[in-house]
Order: structure tokens, then sequence, then C-alpha cells
């Protein structure tokens, strides 16, 4: 076994460029210096195998059993389609109302200097108008979008 070698940092053992070796993003001094070590080494030649059939186990893995198209019949089920519409619509309409009294609040309060209100209101109008413009140009290419109906 070499100590102080340049490749093992000095340690004596080259565990942190294993994973590097293993993955083949050495460079070819450092990976010569990693095999001239293995073959002395029994320690690392060890760790070096565990994380081989570390590797192959992973690689064999699957996450689900269940193919894309059980996937994709769960998503599109009636029942989850109207769960998700009543979700959005809930949000939305309690947006709105908190929206709706924030505004009125804003616009009665009398402590608020005038000026200061046409600013806010300039920033938000004008946040409005981008988002309009955008809805706008989205539902226009979505007539001729051709991804549309493209299946990830």
């Amino acid at each position: 076994m070499k100590t102080g070698n340049k490749a093992t940092g000095g340690s004596g053992h080259v565990g942190a460029l294993i994973s590097g070796y293993l993955d083949g993003e050495l460079t070819q001094q450092q990976r010569q210096s990693v095999d001239v070590h293995l073959a002395d080494c029994a320690e690392c030649s060890d760790r070096l195998a565990e994380l081989e059939a570390l590797r192959k186990r992973v690689s064999g893995a699957r996450l689900s059993r269940v193919g894309d198209d059980v996937w994709r019949e769960q998503m599109n089920d009636m029942t989850v389609k109207v769960s998700r519409g009543i979700g959005w619509l809930l949000f939305l309409g309690g947006l709105l109302l908190i929206g709706g009294f924030g505004i009125y609040q804003f616009v009665i309060d009398t402590s608020v200097e005038p000026l200061f209100k046409l600013m806010v209101s300039a920033v938000y109008l004008g946040l409005g108008a981008l988002f309009v413009s955008v809805l706008r140009q989205r539902l226009v290419e979505r007539k001729t979008d051709k991804y549309k109906n493209v299946e990830i």
C-alpha cells in the first residue's frame, strides 16, 4: 500500500476517487494511479466491488410497477377531473373574494394618500394588462399549436 500518493490525497486510500473511477470521470493519470492502488489495497478493491454491486442493483430497480397507460387512465378519470375542477373553482373564487375585499378596503381607506393609491393601482393595472395580453396570446396560439396533443 502506498502512502502519501498524490492521487490518494496523502491518506493512503483512494476512497474519494473511487466513485469517479467507477463513473469514468477521472483523468488518465488519476485512473492509472487508482489502478495501481487497487492492485495493492484490498480495502479499496472491496469498496469498489460494493459500489459496482450497488450500481447494478439500483440500475435494475423500478420505482413503479404501474405502466404509463394506467397512469394516463387514472389522470383522465372523470372523478379526478371533477374534483380538480371543483378545487380550482374554490381556489379562484376564494382568491377573487379576498382580492376584491382588499381592493375595497384599499379604496375606502382614507389614511392612504391618493398619490400612493394611484401608484399602486397603476402597478396592478399594468400586471392585469400583461396577464390579459399573455392569456389572449395563448388562446389564439392554442388553435394552431402543433404540440397540443403530444403525450409525454
